[in-house]
């Protein structure tokens, strides 16, 4: 299957910030819905929010990669965060349904292992809700395994139950 030509690369926050803002509120707005629908409960992120939140990502411990189709359309994101000293955490993974199935996920997420290394990560971490099962079979693929809830993690105690947690420790 020949995958369409984008390029993963950090956002540029200062001029892409309101489609980059677009994306993660459309991606919030999607899991607060399928999170509804799954399991009746409501998401601990507000999607209105995500536009607000940009900032956390413009730091030196931290980048948001978006995967931008030749017609300029971003298809997809992904972030990740230190969450203390040689330990990352992936956020914020979203391809758009129109990408999905064309490899554009596996695209971010190997991005987003680069950039976890340049920030020194040996451990990375993240979170993904119960119904992303593709998701989870994709991380699984990159050597990530289910682990108990971690701290920094911005699920809420009451609803990790419906979240899986994952590390990948990268040894050398």
């Amino acid at each position: 299957m020949s995958h369409p030509v984008l390029t993963v690369r950090p956002a540029a926050l200062r001029t892409e910030a309101d489609a980059v803002g677009d994306l993660l509120v459309e991606y919030m707005t999607w899991a607060t819905g399928q999170l509804r629908a799954t399991f009746g409960v409501d998401s601990p992120t507000d999607p209105s929010a995500m536009r607000a939140g940009l900032a956390e990502y413009a730091t030196p411990a931290s980048v948001l990669l978006v995967a931008v189709a030749e017609s300029g359309e971003l298809a997809g994101t992904g972030a990740v965060r230190t969450l203390e000293p040689g330990v990352a955490e992936i956020k914020r993974m979203y391809v758009r349904p129109a990408w999905r199935g064309q490899g554009v996920g596996s695209r971010l997420l190997d991005g987003l292992l680069d950039q976890a290394a340049r920030l020194d990560a040996s451990t990375i971490r993240l979170d993904t809700a119960r119904f992303m099962a593709d998701a989870q079979g994709m991380y699984q693929s990159r050597g990530f395994v289910r682990r108990d809830p971690y701290p920094g993690t911005e699920i809420p105690p009451h609803l990790q139950q419906y979240w899986y947690f994952f590390e990948r420790t990268v040894t050398g």
